[in-house]
């Protein structure tokens, strides 16, 4: 067996860093120098949007984009930004003057102590509400922890909000409660552009909703390891209420991964390195998830750690696990993780043009993808089609985990060259006909042009037989 670096290996890695990769990336301005930088280089990366001016008193004049009545400092109403002086209450009373009629709240350079209980009049009480706009002024406007989380710390609810452009530190504590850096609640908001750095818990969590966007962030855990359970970006439930058409875009989350679960999601050009808890990115199933769409991201690095829950049982951290039935799963990569690549439990899915190499390090007997099925949660991967993937450097390039899969169609896809052979098993079936459903995803996939073009030629075979 050999552990080393392969030629092919290389290759991967050098393609990785493409043009054609990291375009993807870039498709908004902001996002683009977060992919290949360091921690220093990434914050300089956030700086604010156009139409946000703001001049050296720190009163700036307001986004043409937001459509609101006012702009205000938290400057104006005492905040004084040496990272020494506790500046909560001058942010909770800016907050309040914007939340009046709507407005854009301003951040501008400095180091602002927040206390440890976050923004916030009482426990779990939101500051930024319906129509309020709290914005930075790049890596330099940082909102520092000053103690050991008892809360949130920036927690937001209503309509059409955003926070952008924040620096967040968080200060290495981990906290017993769930706690996370922005919490978020409601429809139709942005959280854009922001660092969490020193995280422990949880970077951004989102509480049901519908129609909005966590895009461009960096989040980073400091900390190695698995415990506690912790991640960069949770999106949740709310009241038994569950996300509908959230967008998780363009975030780099370094040590921690992204755990998703809402129906209609689409968790797109994310990268997820050293993630030690779950998976890379980790999207539930039914009765909370279905019809994801996760394509472009790229999960490595993923590192073994032992779970608490199951009295020391040794678990690896995939690339990607996904149980949410009818999802299209296009063009991802996942690598060097210590787990498989893929994991893919939902029924109904569409695997196409993903890659996989040098999964399992150092474990025996994982796969680049693997099908999967919980028969307590009556979910698997049976009436999926993986087409035109690519899979090897590990032990097999497909393998199946519990008995009861079927009618999983395999097309065009390479798994010949790993360690071990190109599977592991195939289910009994494959050879019925696919859905109208998913006859025209296929069709729309087939000209999708983020798709690879072996991917595509594959699809398009198939759909002419």
């Amino acid at each position: 067996m050999v552990m080393g670096t392969t030629r092919v290996q290389k290759q991967e890695r050098t393609e990785m860093a493409s043009p054609n990769l990291l375009s993807r990336f870039r498709w908004q301005k902001h996002w683009g120098p977060f992919f290949l930088i360091p921690v220093a280089s990434v914050l300089l990366a956030l700086q604010p949007q156009s139409g946000s001016a703001q001049d050296a008193s720190g009163q700036g004049s307001l986004d043409t984009q937001t459509n609101v009545e006012q702009a205000v400092s938290v400057k104006a109403y005492g905040a004084v930004g040496d990272g020494v002086t506790n500046d909560t209450a001058a942010f909770i009373k800016a907050l309040a003057a914007c939340a009046v009629k709507g407005g854009t709240c301003l951040v501008p350079e400095g180091t602002y102590l927040i206390s440890a209980s976050g923004i916030s009049t009482r426990p779990h009480k939101p500051s930024v509400l319906s129509g309020v706009h709290l914005k930075g002024a790049g890596r330099a406007s940082i909102l520092k922890v000053a103690g050991m989380p008892t809360d949130h710390l920036l927690p937001c609810e209503g309509d059409n909000w955003s926070v952008e452009n924040l620096t967040f530190d968080m200060g290495d504590y981990t906290p017993t409660i769930g706690s996370a850096a922005i919490s978020c609640r409601g429809n139709n908001w942005r959280v854009a552009n922001c660092a969490v750095v020193r995280s422990e818990r949880w970077g951004i969590i989102a509480f049901g909703g519908n129609n909005w966007s966590i895009e461009g962030n960096y989040i980073k855990r400091t900390i190695p390891g698995a415990r506690p359970p912790t991640g960069a970006i949770l999106v949740t439930r709310s009241a038994g209420v569950w996300s509908s058409h959230g967008r998780v875009v363009g975030n780099v989350c370094e040590g921690v991964g992204i755990t998703f679960a809402g129906n209609d999601g689409f968790i797109a050009r994310n990268h997820v390195s050293r993630s030690g808890y779950g998976s890379g990115i980790f999207v539930q199933g039914l009765p909370s998830t279905r019809s994801a769409t996760i394509t472009g991201n790229v999960c490595s690095g993923g590192s073994s750690g032992y779970d608490d829950s199951q009295k020391g049982r040794w678990w690896s951290v995939n690339g990607f696990e996904v149980w949410a039935p009818d999802s299209v799963i296009s063009n991802n990569i996942a690598h060097d993780n210590d787990g498989g690549g893929f994991a893919v439990g939902g029924q109904n899915s569409i695997v196409i043009g993903n890659k996989a190499y040098y999964n399992g390090r150092g474990h025996h007997g994982y796969a680049g993808f693997n099908a999967r099925i919980n028969p307590t949660r009556g979910t698997s991967a049976s009436h999926s089609i993986f087409i035109g993937n690519s899979s090897y450097d590990q032990d097999y390039g497909y393998k199946e985990q519990g008995s009861g899969l079927s009618d999983i169609k395999q097309v065009g896809n390479d798994y010949s060259r790993n360690r071990k052979g190109p599977a592991k098993s195939f289910s009994a079936g494959g050879q019925m006909p696919i859905s109208p459903e998913m006859k025209t995803k296929l069709k729309a996939l087939a000209n999708d042009a983020d798709i690879p073009d072996n991917a595509r030629h594959v699809v398009r075979e198939y759909l002419g037989r």
